[in-house]
């Protein structure tokens, strides 16, 4: 029986980093000692000089990876639209930020350079022949509240489909799959602000049912909530303005897009999974990872999956929610 492919994606010891409470070795060191096989990096946040880091940083870091014995994986940019004072790029422009990005990937030993929507289809496709010349997977990385069956995302699959190259594929992340808000959402609240018991049981209700968010704040007065647990509902358990939803989308609430996961699983070689927070049991509420990974172990997937953390779990670190993620899928790979 074949082994599930673990990374970890550097970005999920993120605050740890941007607090000043790790450097990059540090988080290098913990990634090894978790034991995954590959990790990723996102470029803005933990590469200096980005998007032209120096040589002696590239060095550094390749001998770092050798050190740690942890392979180079996923090279994740964003495409910076925005970057100049009244207007945004034009396509050269987006083009020849993503090959430069891709040549330092290249340099840094990495096999897949994960960039979003912003790249737009037409626009990849006119990448294929830098990406064949580099030996690069250019990917774009599926994120909610989009799902496979959103517009743009039907254009990217026409484009493999046409396509069929091992150097385009997607950068599937499970925010895209999710079926509702974290199991510890509210625990930054204080404890006397809202009716958490009440709000945990209607978050429940709204990732496992089809009960209209409207009919679940009548519920929340009628059990005795008020204004403050209605606010709280609406900010951070539904999802019901697509345009600024966190947890997936309203449409695929309680039936996750199990057949589009499947369809594009083929153009996969790396997806992320994401998680906001793992129980003391290993389960991740709000996302219904078991069937998720029995497709994946159905497809006969053969790419990785990188645990990413996006969390706010008080009572454990960083370091121990990653390592929950992890046998949680080992569990879920050796069951199917």
């Amino acid at each position: 029986m074949s082994r599930l492919k673990h990374g970890i994606t550097l970005y999920g010891f993120g605050m740890s980093y941007v607090h000043g409470d790790a450097e990059l070795e540090d988080i290098l060191q913990k990634a090894k000692d978790i034991g995954c096989d590959g990790i990723e990096i996102v470029a803005p946040q933990m590469v200096p000089g980005h998007p032209n880091p120096s040589d002696e940083w590239i060095g550094y870091f390749r001998d770092a990876c050798a050190r740690y014995e942890l392979d180079p994986v996923c090279y994740s940019i964003y495409v910076d639209s925005g970057k100049h004072r009244g207007r945004f790029t034009h396509e050269a422009e987006r083009m020849t930020d993503t090959v430069a990005s891709m040549e330092y990937a290249k340099r840094m030993g990495f096999k897949v350079v994960r960039s979003q929507d912003a790249l737009l289809p037409v626009t990849m496709e006119k990448m294929l022949p830098y990406a064949e010349e580099l030996g690069i997977h250019l990917a774009i990385e599926l994120h909610g509240p989009y799902c496979p069956s959103t517009p743009i995302f039907q254009e990217y699959y026409d484009l493999f489909e046409r396509k069929n190259s091992e150097y385009l594929g997607i950068v599937m992340d499970y925010s895209a799959f999710a079926s509702g808000a974290p199991g510890n959402v509210l625990a930054p609240l204080p404890d006397d602000a809202v009716h958490k018991e009440l709000l945990y049981r209607i978050n429940h209700l709204y990732a496992t049912t089809e009960i209209p968010e409207e009919e679940l704040i009548r519920m929340i007065y009628a059990e005795g909530g008020d204004a403050a647990d209605e606010y709280a509902a609406r900010k951070l358990l539904f999802s019901i303005d697509p345009d600024t939803a966190k947890f997936g989308t309203p449409y695929w609430r309680t039936h996750p897009d199990y057949e589009g996961f499947r369809r594009l699983l083929k153009y996969s070689r790396y997806m992320h999974g994401k998680f906001y927070y793992m129980d003391k049991d290993c389960n991740c509420p709000g996302i219904d990872y078991e069937n998720f990974v029995r497709i994946m172990k159905e497809e006969n997937y053969s790419g990785y999956i990188a645990s990413e953390y996006e969390g706010f779990d008080t009572e454990s670190s960083d370091s121990e929610q990653i390592r929950r993620h992890i046998a949680m899928l080992d569990r879920y790979w050796d069951k199917y």
